[in-house]
């Protein structure tokens, strides 16, 4: 019977022209495939963005205005009751764990409260009784609520 021969080059063992990789050489493949693998996992555990006719409160101190919001897959328009009378659009910009962001945009008619919202953020937030928290700043102030779905 003939001697096998073991040879070691560089970590891979040859017995008898057999090659096969060391285990510490397949371990680095196996971490990456997990680590892409748990990569994936929080974008699919995210909620998507709202849609539909959403209308609800919002304040700051003891300023309450009516807000209603349309909401599509690019965005959001938004409506300001009396004081402020005055509308804009929010595109979609991002979703941040379990809140969506939109980027408020030029105001479709004016108005000092909402032209004062130009690139500013549009945070919303589902709430445990199946409405959407709302908060944003406008002049300098935090401004929030809570807006419920028109189609429930």
């Amino acid at each position: 019977m003939a001697a096998s021969t073991i040879h070691n080059k560089g970590g891979t063992h040859m017995l008898s022209g057999t090659v096969k990789p060391a285990p510490l050489k397949r371990l680095p493949h196996r971490a990456l495939g997990l680590a892409m693998l748990l990569g994936l996992l929080p974008a699919v555990a995210l909620a998507a963005p709202p849609q539909g006719e959403w209308q609800g409160v919002i304040h700051q101190a003891n300023n309450d205005v009516a807000v209603d919001v349309s909401f599509n897959a690019q965005g959001a328009r938004l409506h300001f009751s009396e004081p402020f009378a005055c509308a804009v659009p929010a595109k979609f910009l991002k979703i941040n764990g379990t809140a969506t962001v939109y980027r408020f945009a030029v105001s479709t008619n004016g108005g000092r409260f909402c032209d004062g919202l130009t690139g500013q953020n549009l945070t919303l937030t589902p709430a445990s009784n199946a409405q959407l928290k709302v908060a944003f700043e406008a002049g300098g102030k935090t401004w929030g609520g809570e807006l419920s779905s028109r189609t429930h």
